[in-house]
């Protein structure tokens, strides 16, 4: 059986050559006679400038000129996927070259392009924005509206970029569009996506101009918002929906209309900062409301996502969840959650109530990790914590019935930690499991975790 590489057929030896920097893949020419110029039939292009040395204006004019040549030298009758990388900078901003991003994307557009990412990402923010918060419309290059009519297009990854007017988009065949810090005016967006029909995957992050956003999408499977801070509205009609992550201001007042699909099994959702920074830009959120207020915002956003058995939920500090009202206002809402995640500083009394509060919402939880992290919030840790000061814990159904997995990660074994842990220990009937990864400083060990419980049953595991 011969091992010559020679031997193989083209497409495969094509596909080798795809995973290849384009630098690389120029070089094969010199093996032999059969590979020179064998890599322009490459279906798969990448080019990123951050690859490429010398100061930023000579970086820039050679890294536009290759990209130009190989894409007018290209031999293939299609491309599987084009990948372009660009950072503009003081010395070659964006607006310095129209003509050529027109024509790398005029010829995707021949070549029946199937996947296009394209990352015009910026070397200061303040090209894009001024102190505002505003867009800066003197410094952008915005797409052409005919890549938005591509019907080979199958794929389409866009960070940092502008739109400009689409026309009449026509993207029939498109099954995955991310949207990544993407500007433009307040419509587009929203036109882009409802002319997506066929979408399976859609992802919207960074986004601060987006006030608005309605999604009615039959196909749709996976659905990604996230910091889209200054969002009023958000539709969802997705019947087919089974994985949702949404991250915003979850106890400020949000139109959050979501018609419940049946296959909706996944829920990821990020509790977002009073201060958050996209792409260097600080953007301020409002005030926190009062707390029946909050209690009622988290409750009408939990009645959307009543079929959910997954649901992940991140926090800087889950003390933003010890609201009692919640126990009032939101009872067995989220009744078939069986698998939670929760992410956060739990390291003070009120952290622990908010994460005990949680727990007394799904009382079908049959399996809970806890990933603990640092504190980032500017509230002073609470140094209090002791043994000594008995927390009045609300009654939690899924100790009693139903959990049977805990996982622990990043746990150092404070005060507050141990409570929590004492208390699982305590009061979960049908607990089979403790696995703890570790954090970077440790205060206790396996042996002083395993005089904490009561039943010689539970296996606690590091």
């Amino acid at each position: 059986m011969s091992t010559n590489i020679n031997d193989l057929i083209d497409d495969i030896l094509l596909c080798v050559i795809s995973f290849l920097p384009p630098k690389d893949a120029a070089r094969t020419s010199i093996l032999c006679r059969r590979w020179r110029y064998f890599y322009r039939r490459c279906p798969s292009i990448a080019f990123d400038q951050r690859n490429f040395g010398g100061d930023e204006e000579f970086r820039t004019k050679r890294f536009l000129n290759i990209v130009s040549s190989t894409l007018l030298f290209h031999k293939g009758e299609s491309l599987e996927q084009f990948k372009l990388v660009f950072n503009a900078n003081a010395t070659y901003e964006l607006s310095n070259c129209p003509t050529y991003f027109d024509s790398f994307l005029r010829t995707a557009r021949e070549k029946n392009i199937r996947s296009l990412c394209l990352e015009m990402s910026y070397a200061s923010s303040s090209v894009l924005h001024d102190k505002t918060n505003k867009l800066n419309t003197e410094n952008e290059y915005c797409l052409p509206s005919y890549i938005f009519k591509c019907a080979s297009l199958q794929r389409l990854i866009l960070k940092d970029c502008t739109l400009g007017t689409l026309g009449s988009p026509s993207l029939q065949n498109l099954v995955a569009l991310h949207l990544i810090r993407v500007e433009g005016s307040k419509q587009s967006i929203q036109e882009l996506i409802t002319n997506c029909i066929s979408l399976r995957e859609l992802a919207v992050e960074g986004c601060p101009l987006l006030e608005k956003l309605q999604i009615s999408l039959l196909k749709l499977e996976t659905l990604r918002v996230r910091c889209c801070h200054q969002m009023k509205s958000l539709r969802i009609n997705a019947p087919n929906l089974f994985s949702l992550n949404f991250e915003a201001d979850l106890f400020n007042k949000l139109d959050f209309k979501f018609l419940k699909p049946e296959e909706l099994r996944c829920v990821r959702l990020g509790l977002c900062q009073q201060k958050e920074y996209i792409n260097g830009i600080i953007f301020e959120l409002p005030k926190p409301l009062s707390s029946l207020t909050r209690a009622k915002e988290f409750t009408k956003l939990a009645m959307e996502l009543l079929n959910a058995k997954n649901l992940s939920l991140a926090s800087s500090s889950f003390e933003d969840f010890a609201i009692e009202e919640l126990l009032q206002f939101a009872p067995l809402q989220l009744h078939k959650v069986k698998h939670l995640s929760l992410k956060g500083w739990i390291g003070s009394r009120k952290s622990i109530l908010g994460v005990s509060i949680l727990l007394a919402l799904m009382p079908s939880i049959e399996s809970l990790i806890l990933e603990f992290t640092e504190n980032t919030t500017e509230k002073p840790q609470d140094s209090t914590v002791t043994d000594e000061e008995p927390i009045d814990f609300p009654s939690i159904d899924c100790l009693n019935y139903t959990l049977k997995r805990i996982t622990l990660r990043n746990f150092v074994g404070d005060e507050a930690e141990l409570i929590l842990l004492k208390h699982f220990l305590e009061h979960a009937v049908f607990l089979d499991e403790i696995r703890i990864g570790w954090g970077k400083e440790k205060h206790v060990n396996l042996e002083d975790i395993n005089m904490l419980k009561n039943s010689k049953s539970i296996n606690i595991i590091d």
